[in-house]
């Protein structure tokens, strides 16, 4: 099993980037508590504090889809509508070898 690495970037529409806030930091406790989460980070952009990026990762694309089927994120996506400028954007990715090892060691 691979693990995968997976960044999310929601826009929020103009007037509801703080109800989108609220919602994507709730959602970050029960996902650090799910036994298969190695990495979870939400990210605002500084630059246009109405996008936002969450980074995770997880031990291989099952473990991210049992992820996107938790309570917390269902309820989530149901509210995106509402919340978002542009369809959520995610990105599934594969880390290459090289990059796995210790910052300067290949």
């Amino acid at each position: 099993m691979s693990t995968v690495t997976v960044v999310g970037r929601a826009v929020a529409k103009p007037g509801r980037r703080d109800e989108l806030e609220r919602r994507l930091r709730a959602v970050i406790a029960p996902t650090h508590a799910e036994e298969e989460s190695i990495h979870y980070s939400m990210h605002q952009d500084l630059d246009d504090p109405d996008v936002f990026l969450a980074i995770e990762r997880w031990p291989g694309r099952e473990a991210l889809e049992r992820h996107l089927g938790t309570p917390h994120l269902t309820e989530l996506a149901g509210l995106l509508d509402d919340l978002l400028a542009e369809p959520l954007e995610l990105r599934v990715l594969g880390q290459l070898h090289e990059g796995d090892s210790p910052k300067g060691v290949l």
